[in-house]
């Protein structure tokens, strides 16, 4: 997908991230409403590739640190100071997918009221259950079943996160179906208790 690019400030290069020129190494002043997705150069999108918003970050990461504005006027030690720690909180939300698909259902869905509290058909009676299982578990400590549950925890959180990039794929070709939106809330909400019971399993010795 195509997206606008601005340009540096100093040498009027096209930027790849708001932060930094890679042209003529100038930190760039940014606007406060700037999204995650211009901090690292990325097209506003659920698909991005988890080896290039790495090395995307790498380099930044480098540019950016305030190790190497030391002796710098003090107007650019903060502006490096506040240009790093966005880059760092804009890394840990796009590469983690359920962090990604929150954040970008944030952007889109400005003009729609979501019912954030949305669950599957007969998973929360289904979470109940499983709540009551596991309680059993840790009460026994019977680590071959903890071992198994937490396995079938992992595969369904796996299953919902593997929905995100069709739904926000569908999204984007049917932008005026607004139960798109509310789906990926659902999977959302879904995904957020099954992670609170795996947080409750002990992690494997």
């Amino acid at each position: 997908m195509a997206f606008d690019q601005p340009a540096c400030h100093t040498c009027e290069s096209t930027l790849v991230s708001r932060l930094f020129c890679f042209s003529c190494n100038a930190l760039q002043p940014f606007p406060r409403e700037m999204d995650f997705f211009e901090v690292l150069g990325f097209p506003v999108s659920f698909e991005i590739k988890s080896s290039e918003l790495e090395e995307r970050y790498q380099e930044l990461s480098l540019e950016l640190h305030p190790d190497f504005y030391g002796l710098a006027p003090e107007a650019e030690k903060l502006l490096s100071e506040t240009a790093s720690a966005i880059l760092n909180t804009a890394y840990k939300t796009l590469r983690e997918p359920t962090l990604r698909a929150s954040y970008l259902l944030h952007l889109q869905a400005t003009k729609q009221k979501l019912d954030e509290r949305s669950l599957p058909e007969g998973f929360l009676a289904e979470m109940f259950f499983l709540q009551e299982e596991l309680d059993e578990l840790l009460g026994s400590g019977n680590a071959v079943d903890l071992s198994a549950m937490r396995e079938d925890m992992q595969n369904r959180k796996k299953d919902i996160e593997a929905d995100y990039a069709p739904l926000f794929k569908k999204h984007e070709e049917q932008p005026e179906d607004s139960g798109i939106l509310q789906q990926l809330q659902t999977h959302l909400n879904a995904e957020r208790y099954l992670r609170r019971l795996l947080e409750r399993i002990p992690a494997a010795d």
